[in-house]
């Protein structure tokens, strides 16, 4: 089996890396893996932030199961089926009633979500008079997917490099960080700095060529950024202010995973159009959506003639099978109280991790809601100054971690605690207890 690893491509990983020591799952159950040697890990970041329900999940499975054997694929160019249906049901339900979301776009992964947006707003301003509206807002660092406009949003150049030119019409702004903001100035100003650093942006830039701002509420791939808690307000102003459509990538925060069903919650701050996925449907089939409010899908509606529907479509773009394991997972989310322990878990998890900045200085920050949460790891904490890259700090403590049967995601500055929402608080006492012996092994200079 092992051999075989040279054969394959994993996600980011280099392949030669990967083959000199591939890490190969067999099985899994609750938050635990076990690997082709029989070795077991807890898994901290919840396969890539979607099992939110836990592995060998029973009841997702057997959702899927009865679904396969009364119907595997619809006819998605020429309909729907009725398991799609009451899906887009239990999402609508989900929202808050006085935002008026009226209208979804099932597919199937993440980045299908988030290109289709980018599409919907401009699709949208041509057909509602204003046809010079092309360009859209995101932020450096961000993540927003592989395909062609969701790279091009994306903020991160390692990431985009290979395959540049992208399309073109993004343009990028800060970080809304508020542990290393790029300009001086106090912490309770940083979200009004920052939102007029966007204005800025957008007067230069001409209102009336922006089509959309693109977010992530919390920025995973940015190190688990929480921005200031003035910022996305801010943004939903300016948004409104000059027309833009304001477009959330939850595909990471949505269902619980910050302790709030939507990670808007934490704002009040809502977008005109959501994408949705991931834990969706608990990673147990590939089930993705955007969620539309009625101001917006109005301009798809009308006749043949017109041809204002949306144009485009993915084969497996709300698959009867896995709207009907996403209604099982959000039937569980809703009657377990998942939100509630995420939120608890992820309480349990900061106060040990602050703790834990106490004794370790090279702690710099620990930050996120729920069970997303960063810890930032700094050569010298006064200054906030990182290690060089080249030590590969957060890596070594990953590689630590793995050892002794924690696997963790991780860049050379951080790692993110993010295990299944149903990890208990024993299981959350366990994760700690190995990323802490795994710090110190890396600190001590022996990892």
């Amino acid at each position: 089996m092992k051999e075989l690893a040279r054969h394959i491509m994993v996600d980011f990983l280099p392949m030669k890396v990967f083959a000199d020591d591939p890490l190969i799952v067999t099985e899994g159950r609750g938050i635990y893996l076990t690997d082709v040697d029989g070795k077991r890990y807890i898994d901290g970041l919840s396969g890539t932030f979607c099992v939110n329900l836990g592995h060998g999940n029973k009841g997702l499975a057997e959702a899927a199961s009865r679904q396969y054997e009364r119907l595997a694929l619809a006819i998605p160019t020429l309909g729907t089926s009725d398991r799609a249906l009451e899906m887009v049901k239990a999402l609508l339900d989900l929202m808050p009633k006085a935002k008026q979301y009226t209208t979804v776009k099932l597919l199937s992964g993440g980045s299908e979500v988030t290109e289709a947006a980018i599409k919907m707003a401009r699709q949208y301003h041509k057909q509602t008079g204003a046809a010079t509206r092309y360009k859209v807002l995101s932020h450096y660092r961000a993540y927003h997917g592989a395909t062609g406009h969701a790279l091009a949003a994306g903020g991160w150049p390692g990431w985009r490099a290979a395959y540049e030119p992208l399309p073109g019409g993004f343009i990028h702004l800060h970080t809304p960080d508020p542990y290393r903001p790029p300009f001086p100035g106090p912490a309770e100003t940083l979200g009004e700095t920052y939102a007029r650093l966007v204005e800025e942006v957008i007067e230069l830039e001409g209102p009336e060529t922006i089509a959309a701002f693109i977010t992530e509420p919390i920025m995973m791939s940015a190190g688990v950024v929480v921005p200031p808690r003035d910022y996305l307000p801010r943004i939903r102003t300016l948004c409104d202010r000059y027309g833009i459509l304001l477009i959330y990538d939850e595909i990471i925060t949505g269902f619980g995973r910050t302790g709030t069903m939507f990670a808007a919650e934490h704002w009040d701050a809502w977008p005109d159009i959501f994408c949705l996925g991931k834990g969706m449907s608990g990673g147990y089939a590939p089930l993705s959506a955007n969620v539309l409010t009625g101001r917006v899908a109005g301009a798809f509606w009308g006749k043949a003639a017109e041809a204002v529907q949306f144009h485009a479509g993915h084969t497996y773009g709300g698959n009867p099978v896995a709207c009907a394991v996403g209604l099982a997972a959000i039937r569980q989310i809703v009657e377990e109280r998942i939100v509630e322990n995420a939120k608890a878990r992820g309480a349990q998890a900061q106060a040990r991790l602050r703790e834990l900045q106490t004794r370790y200085p090279v702690i710099g920050d620990v930050r996120g809601e729920g069970l997303l949460l960063g810890v930032e790891f700094v050569e010298d904490a006064g200054r906030r100054r990182r290690f060089p890259p080249e030590e590969q700090f957060g890596l070594r403590v990953r590689e630590a971690a793995r050892r002794r049967g924690l696997l963790l995601r991780a860049s050379h500055w951080m790692v993110a605690v993010a295990p299944p929402l149903t990890i208990s608080a024993r299981e959350m006492d366990e994760f700690l207890d190995i990323l802490e012996a795994a710090l110190r092994e890396v600190v001590s200079g022996k990892g």
